[in-house]
């Protein structure tokens, strides 16, 4: 995979930068760590790193990528963007934050740093297959199709290119074949939607053929339809991943967060169960069963999973949240404080700095209450002009 050959070269890099003996030795052991997907060890290696003094952009991409492995989005944007500081043209360390940013849920914000990455590093297919997932996830399908086109054009062998194109003409095929059932264009309309699945099938047999499984590339494609809400379509790709691939958790996982994104409770629940069941450590699906247990305020079955993320991955402000309007609920915002205080770090859109301010104004922490309120809005605001598209 492509995270693991970057690792490679950023591990080389980020050894011949450390000047320390002692540090060389620690790097080396965090960027083995790093390839053989040891990525907590590698955190607390590159972390101990920067303890001794030995900061270098390099450091801060390697840190990053492990934190993106983890799928801790948040502290690994926090890395690129200090790399990308001193180092504002590197290939890797745009195309991660992008991709960081797009995880994360934010897909008009991740645009910029993916066209860099594609302009500096034109010969890697995964930028422009990161644009054409974030245009997905933007429900620009027009604009997506045109960066899968680009795609199978440069990489004819590129399976998750071609599976891409497929699903985005089959997306397109079925708008226009509305149109045309609602009387817009409908001649038009009609010859358009056969020409898209045309095109879709043309492209999903490539990609069958390259790739007969091709459970990389729905997942992928499932999880940019989430991000869009378009939860049939995120749906789909995620039950036919759990159908190619019955013991795939990931597959399961994901199905159970469209369910859930969707308002489907019982058939989250169901999913996630099946996840657990084949992956009981993965902490981000036990977090995700304690806030549908908090939504649907049975805080006793939700407590029980929101401590076992947190137990697994301490730092899960999804976890933490959870469990915090828990004590909130029972009237203890002392308990709730440090879950909230730990997790506005990774806040992206003000809602957990305004549910700190409401708990330090309940202990009557007027002060900082104040100082929170002031970060809620200055993060909503920037939130709200970003998904606007205004600067």
């Amino acid at each position: 995979m492509y995270r693991f050959l970057l690792a490679l070269w950023l591990g080389s890099r980020l050894l011949a930068a450390a000047k320390q003996e002692d540090d060389q030795a620690l790097a080396q052991r965090a960027v083995e760590a790093e390839r053989r997907g040891d990525f907590p060890s590698a955190i607390s290696g590159f972390q101990a790193l920067l303890r001794n003094g030995a900061d270098s952009p390099e450091l801060r991409t390697n840190l990053g990528i492990a934190y993106f492995q983890m799928r801790d989005f948040g502290h690994a944007l926090q890395q690129f963007r200090i790399a990308l500081a001193t180092q504002p043209n590197s290939a890797p360390g745009n195309l991660f934050a992008g991709l960081s940013l797009l995880n994360a849920g934010h897909p008009k914000e991740s645009l910029v740093y993916l066209q860099k990455a594609h302009l500096v590093q034109s010969d890697d297919p995964t930028p422009l297959l990161g644009l054409a997932r974030a245009e997905v996830a933007c429900n620009h399908f027009a604009q997506s199709r045109a960066f899968y086109e680009e795609a199978v054009r440069l990489y004819p062998q590129n399976a998750e290119a071609w599976y891409g194109l497929g699903i985005v003409e089959r997306v397109l095929a079925e708008r226009d074949l509305k149109q045309s059932r609602q009387g817009v264009n409908s001649s038009e309309a009609r010859e358009k939607s056969r020409t898209a699945l045309r095109a879709s099938e043309k492209a999903i047999g490539k990609a069958m053929q390259l790739d007969p499984g091709s459970v990389h590339a729905r997942m992928i494609l499932g999880e940019s339809f989430r991000i869009a809400e378009r939860y049939d379509l995120a749906v789909r790709e995620y039950q036919e991943a759990t159908e190619q691939q019955p013991k795939f958790a990931p597959a399961w996982a994901g199905l159970a967060v469209a369910y859930s994104a969707s308002g489907d409770d019982r058939n989250a629940l169901q999913a996630a169960a099946q996840a657990l069941e084949l992956e009981p450590n993965d902490a981000g699906t036990n977090a995700l069963v304690a806030g549908i247990y908090l939504r649907l305020s049975d805080y006793s079955k939700a407590e029980p999973y929101a401590l076992r993320a947190l137990q697994l991955q301490p730092d899960l402000s999804s976890a933490q949240i959870v469990l915090a309007k828990i004590y909130l609920s029972r009237q203890k915002p002392q308990k709730a404080l440090p879950m909230l205080q730990s997790a506005v770090k990774e806040d992206t859109d003000g809602s957990t700095y305004y549910l700190l301010a409401t708990t330090l104004r309940q202990l009557g922490r007027s002060a900082d209450a104040a100082a929170a309120m002031k970060k809620y809005q200055q993060l909503h605001g920037a939130h709200v002009r970003a998904m606007s598209g205004v600067r």
